[in-house]
């Protein structure tokens, strides 16, 4: 009599993690619940996956990730793969219709409201004491290493996953990732004879469960913005600058009328008057024979707005290395995971560089023009502008909302340092704001190019932010100045025609800049083509800047986990880690922030704290950041 082991539970959920599963069976329970395995002789799988394609909310998956193009069962003997099976079975989604095709599937397939439920003919199979492995969409890699005979996966380490697995894990089915390598969540799966049923029939009944996952991790960005305001002002926010113009240097260095009012300095100050300066013109509308801007002698307040556009971003500190299964660890709360405990919320991983790495483990962005979208061999992402009322005018380009897959990086506590921890380089150009006539600030009529500026951190720190936005988020300040401003300070001896707001500071600065750049080229400064950093002053190209956020996994929930706490960084796989900028109030770095060999955060200094949001399909790891 030929004997069966039937209906094992996949889970493959459409957010990147599957958190349960179901015993919903395909056939009716007429006669097999209940009864005793042990005498069977055949295996067949059932795998449960998410109907739905796209999860709910503005947490959307891909209809791609749960794509299959082929399942390989994998039984162990000891440490000896003794059966391996490749299985016949697609899923495909066309217009959020989903189709399950395969010479291996036992029509028909099932959908619930929850699930869709495929079931596999039987396979012939001696009963025995095996571990199993199931992988969905398998690489030429991974099926190597599984054929009859070969080793234990679960000890080989994938150290080529750039080259044999990203290449061939998945592939592009319209413009999506598709077809992701996908393995048991927590390692081998045991089985026993008291698996195997007499009859398919019976064995439908009594499922071996096991959750699978994907074996890389899930990034993506957005430019989410404030969640109020609407007016285009410097006093608002969406990284809104000002340009500092000192009106000491009108005849070495002209600017004329080439200036803007800030949004405090519009309404005309003489008593009594009830007028508002046209910002093109500097005249009062009230009286503008008698009151202009000029006339009035406000000269320090003469500035011009500037805003962060076109953002672009691209992940850095790749782990060159990963293990083809998970590797349990301590979880959140420091006890050790345990197979068939799933708390996915808490739990972190061991890759092969979790206790030391060295740099040649992971790969590093080393060039600027990898944030340029449009470079060779660039892989930066565009992101879309926030939704704002007039952001339609900073033509800025489309993004591509399109997310970054990659393989795990985790680290023990001690080693979360900036040249092992995965980041974020996103880079911003800064462009000015140009105005019309309007009385107030709230209608841009365009930007331009700004190209090449200086930014000072010092000067006067009690200058209203309102009026200036020249606090970062530490509460530091920061002057955006000229080019040619600070060329006339590098002459100065004295502060005295330096602007009174700068001359805090400002020539130790310079100073010091000439000292840590000496072939900086004071004479021509258009010869300077590439940026120059000193500990206060430096120089911006282009308008470019940079920012790193690095990746958080564990939010700080003390006592749980505590600042710089173990598991606060990292990448896991099977986990979407979503970086939401909310705001830009810092000016970045002008070249992209270096590694560093000391770590992140410690108590005394630490980042934006992730919110992290489950659901029975999904674990979404949020990172609101603020620059």
């Amino acid at each position: 009599m030929k004997h069966f082991l039937y209906h094992i539970i996949l889970m493959a959920g459409i957010a990147l993690l599957l958190t349960s599963c179901t015993d919903d069976p395909l056939l009716d329970d007429s006669e097999g619940s209940g009864n005793v395995g042990g005498n069977g002789d055949h295996l067949s799988l059932t795998m449960n996956l998410p109907l739905l394609t796209k999860a709910t909310g503005v947490d959307k998956g891909s209809n791609a990730e749960i794509m299959i193009d082929g399942i390989r069962l994998v039984l162990y003997k000891g440490n000896i793969v003794a059966h391996c099976w490749d299985l016949d079975i697609q899923l495909n989604v066309n217009s959020n219709d989903i189709n399950v095709t395969g010479n291996d599937l036992r029509t028909p397939w099932k959908k619930t409201e929850d699930h869709i439920i495929i079931q596999t003919k039987a396979k012939e199979l001696k009963p025995d004491n095996y571990k199993m492995l199931i992988i969905i969409n398998p690489n030429n890699a991974i099926k190597r290493i599984t054929e009859e005979g070969g080793g234990l996966l679960s000890a080989i380490e994938n150290g080529t996953f750039d080259a044999t697995v990203t290449t061939n894990m998945y592939q592009t089915v319209n413009n999506e990732a598709a077809h992701f390598l996908m393995l048991n969540h927590q390692g081998l799966i045991q089985l026993t004879n008291s698996n195997f049923y007499e009859s398919a029939e019976k064995a439908e009944y009594n499922p071996v469960q096991i959750n699978v996952e994907r074996a890389v991790a899930k990034i993506s960005s957005e430019y989410t913005g404030p969640t109020t305001g609407t007016r285009s002002t410097a006093v608002a926010d969406f990284g809104r600058f000002v340009m500092l113009l000192d009106y000491n240097n009108q005849l070495a260095a002209p600017w004329g009328d080439d200036y803007d009012i800030p949004e405090d300095c519009i309404k005309c100050p003489v008593y009594g008057c009830p007028g508002y300066f046209d910002r093109e013109t500097k005249k009062c509308d009230a009286k503008p024979h008698i009151h202009t801007y000029d006339g009035l002698g406000l000269v320090t307040d003469r500035v011009r707005y500037m805003v962060a556009t076109d953002l672009t971003w691209e992940v850095d500190v790749v782990n060159k290395s990963s293990y083809w299964l998970r590797h349990l660890t301590n979880m959140a709360n420091g006890t050790m995971e345990k197979q068939g405990q799933i708390d996915r919320e808490k739990s972190y991983a061991e890759d092969p560089n979790f206790t030391s790495a060295s740099n040649a483990n992971f790969s590093y962005i080393t060039s600027e023009d990898a944030l340029n979208p449009d470079a060779t061999d660039s892989k930066a992402k565009r992101l879309s502008p926030p939704i704002y009322t007039y952001s339609g005018y900073w033509g800025w380009t489309t993004g591509d909302d399109a997310p970054v897959y990659i393989p795990e990086n985790t680290m023990v506590q001690s080693e979360q340092k900036g040249d092992r921890v995965t980041r974020v380089i996103f880079k911003a150009i800064l462009k000015r704001e140009v105005f019309g006539k309007d009385k107030t600030n709230e209608k841009p009529t365009k930007v331009e190019q700004m190209g090449d500026f200086f930014v000072f951190k010092g000067g006067d720190k009690n200058i209203e932010d309102y009026k200036y936005n020249n606090y970062d988020k530490n509460n530091n300040t920061f002057y955006i100045l000229r080019p040619e401003d600070v060329k006339i300070y590098a002459s100065a001896t004295t502060t005295e025609n330096i602007h009174i707001y700068l001359r805090d500071g400002i020539l130790d600065a310079i100073a010091k800049f000439k000292q840590d750049n000496p072939s900086f080229n004071w004479d021509d400064l258009s010869a300077n083509t590439n940026p120059a950093t000193s500990d206060k002053l430096s120089f911006y190209k282009n308008g470019e800047m940079f920012y790193e956020a690095p990746i958080e996994h564990f939010p700080v929930a003390e006592p749980v986990v505590s600042v710089g706490g173990y598991g606060r960084f990292g990448v896991v796989r099977n986990n979407w880690y979503k970086l939401n900028i909310q705001n830009i109030v810092s000016i970045g770095t002008p070249t992209i922030p270096p590694v560093s060999s000391d770590l992140i955060e410690s108590p005394s200094t630490r980042s934006s704290t992730p919110e992290t949001k489950s659901s029975s399909n999904s674990l979404i790891r949020n990172q609101s950041i603020i620059f």
